[in-house]
């Protein structure tokens, strides 16, 4: 498929899915909201501990679509849960009419039971991993290939489209929560803890998180895996409004404005230097969903806010081995 293709596709998948939207470049301009359209009450899910700044980022990109949108869908109020959930019950909070938006790396299950925004709100970078291991663990050095790390286990999520990504990969998984990851790996049960680039600086920092483990200098393990903004599966005219306010926020650059703001952005970018990249399968993507990073990935790397960071970096890193 040539790149002209491609780009025609991936404008008809998010036209198709956005059927609530209109063509940001040519919508009427309103002055101020009128009066007669409805207030929304949005619930959002709380934030999960290690994870801040990557919350207040997808908090506050969420509210600037929002914002940017009232004038064609009337004012918004944002809620916050009082509960900490992970990740797929959050999901299921959708269905259940208890949430009303939330964001996670995605998968064909997901996107089979609830609604997914296909705007990578994160510029793909939840799909590279740097890797948690035990303080003083160095073997990871030694590792150049997908072969050489079949050798280790690593711990993830029970609920995680990352722990199906792996064990597709032939890596091995040791299953459990999120807060007991960080002590498997600290005790000796499993040899690494893959996080995002841009949370692990932060969870490191989190010594109730991190003790006694250490970031490992050497790898980073490289799939694409976007984070989307997801809705109840039947809430297309939210699906809607959230896609046409990312789209305006994007032309305009505030979107790239918010994402290069973001510290953890800047610091994840940092942490792909110098390591070894080994790229793994994710057979959990749609077509959709691939269509959707390969049109806005390079989008990203070419607008003004971020030209330090090249298509290469955000999508696929040059120092990359695949088996």
């Amino acid at each position: 498929m040539d790149i002209k293709t491609k780009a025609l596709s991936a404008s008809v998948l998010l036209t198709s899915l956005f059927t609530q939207c209109h063509v940001y470049g040519q919508q009427q301009t309103f002055n101020e909201v009128s009066s007669n359209l409805p207030h929304t009450v949005l619930r959002l899910p709380n934030i999960h501990p290690g994870r801040d700044t990557v919350y207040s980022y997808a908090k506050s990109l969420l509210t600037e679509a929002l914002r940017v949108t009232e004038p064609q869908y009337g004012t918004f109020e944002l809620i916050i849960s009082d509960q900490e959930t992970a990740q797929e019950r959050q999901l299921r909070s959708l269905e259940h009419n208890m949430l009303d938006v939330t964001w996670s790396v995605t998968s064909t299950e997901r996107e089979r039971q609830f609604l997914p925004v296909r705007i990578p709100i994160m510029a793909g970078l939840f799909g590279k991993r740097a890797l948690f291991v035990k303080e003083g663990d160095v073997r990871l050095k030694e590792v150049k290939t997908l072969k050489e790390l079949q050798h280790f286990r690593a711990v993830l999520g029970y609920d995680w489209p990352d722990t199906k990504i792996f064990r597709a990969n032939d890596i091995p998984v040791l299953e459990t929560t999120y807060r007991a990851s960080f002590r498997i790996v600290s005790e000796g049960f499993a040899d690494m803890f893959p996080r995002s680039v841009m949370e692990i600086s932060e969870e490191f920092a989190n010594k109730s998180l991190s003790n006694g483990l250490a970031i490992d200098e050497h790898l980073i393990i490289s799939y694409p895996s976007p984070i989307f903004y997801f809705v109840g599966s039947d809430n297309q005219a939210l699906a809607g409004r959230i896609a046409e306010g990312l789209l305006m926020l994007f032309e305009t650059g505030k979107f790239q404005e918010l994402l290069l703001a973001h510290a953890n952005f800047k610091e994840g970018m940092t942490l792909l230097d110098g390591r070894t990249i080994i790229e793994i399968d994710n057979p959990l993507l749609s077509e959709q969903s691939r269509l959707a990073l390969e049109k806005f990935l390079p989008e990203f790397a070419a607008s003004d806010a971020v030209l330090q960071f090249d298509a290469t970096e955000l999508g696929a890193p040059a120092q990359v081995v695949k088996q």
